[in-house]
């Protein structure tokens, strides 16, 4: 199921961070479970970089990989990075990193500029930029993580992630908070393939982390739309963007990474519990 609305451009707001709590630990429980905020999505990258050969075919080794820890979601194993398969064209969540306001690595839309137009005569859900992943990790307690990689010791003060405001969300509530997170990599031999995955399991980046990283996160309005497809009437729906500027810089070693950005949401007065048939498949992935 896809949830389309048309959003309105948002001004840029500001949230200092404090070392504010992020996500509860893994318990193996619901954090939250509450519909009522909304649901946060992030957008994928079209654009490869680094001479980066992963893919989101899992086959390649994968560039999408998720964890949950709300067994709500049902089979899923909780607690343990998961590769999903997304489009040989999916390059990882999309990702702008830069050093003193110069652009140090970027994989957001592709290099034709089109990564989030549907192709005339193509139906929306044949276009992997259209597609999104769900990501609150103390709301059905569930994330994306992107692949990316630098070949040289990358210096960065502020990181940028992207999403939207469909399902509900409304980026200026100030009952939301924001999550930032990069991970070190580690290549298990798969047999068929190397399949690369996150080495540390956890809602908490090993390299990086906003839990534990003080900076200041704003957000505001690309500029850039995912426009549907006839079957949705060329819809347009706005990008977002998450930007994360860090008080100290920090310096990627040459390596393999991953990245992601979600939202967080205080404890309800009601929790609001829906059933997990259709509900979780549209949520996990779109």
């Amino acid at each position: 199921m896809k949830k389309l609305a048309t959003i309105f451009a948002v001004a840029v707001m500001i949230l200092v961070l404090s070392g504010i709590a992020g996500a509860a630990a893994f318990n193996g429980t619901p954090d939250n479970e509450r519909d009522d905020l909304g649901y946060y999505y992030a957008i994928t990258g079209g654009k490869f970089v680094n001479g980066q050969t992963v893919n989101g075919l899992k086959t390649s080794g994968g560039a999408m990989a998720y964890i949950l820890d709300d067994p709500g979601w049902g089979s899923y194993t909780l607690d343990t990075w998961n590769k999903d398969g997304w489009f040989a064209q999916t390059a990882g969540l999309a990702l702008t990193m830069k050093n003193q306001g110069v652009v140090v690595y970027d994989n957001f839309n592709n290099d034709a500029g089109s990564f989030y137009t549907v192709p005339e005569g193509q139906a929306t859900s044949a276009t992997p930029g259209m597609y999104r992943g769900y990501s609150m990790s103390n709301n059905w307690d569930w994330i994306y993580a992107g692949y990316f990689k630098v070949t040289e010791a990358t210096t960065i003060d502020q990181i940028t992630g992207y999403f939207d405001e469909n399902s509900g969300f409304d980026a200026d509530n100030p009952l939301i908070d924001y999550r930032m997170n990069v991970w070190s990599n580690l290549d298990v031999d798969k047999g068929t393939y190397i399949q690369k995955t996150p080495s540390i399991a956890s809602f908490s980046g090993d390299v990086m982390s906003s839990d534990s990283t003080n900076g200041t996160f704003s957000w505001g309005d690309t500029g850039v739309d995912r426009i549907f497809g006839t079957d949705y009437n060329n819809l347009h729906d706005d990008i977002l963007y998450l930007t994360f500027t860090l008080n100290t810089p920090v310096t990627l070693q040459p390596g393999e990474y991953w990245f992601s950005h979600d939202a967080i949401v205080p404890e309800p007065a009601t929790i609001a519990i829906l059933c997990i048939g259709a509900f979780g498949l549209f949520r996990r992935k779109k």
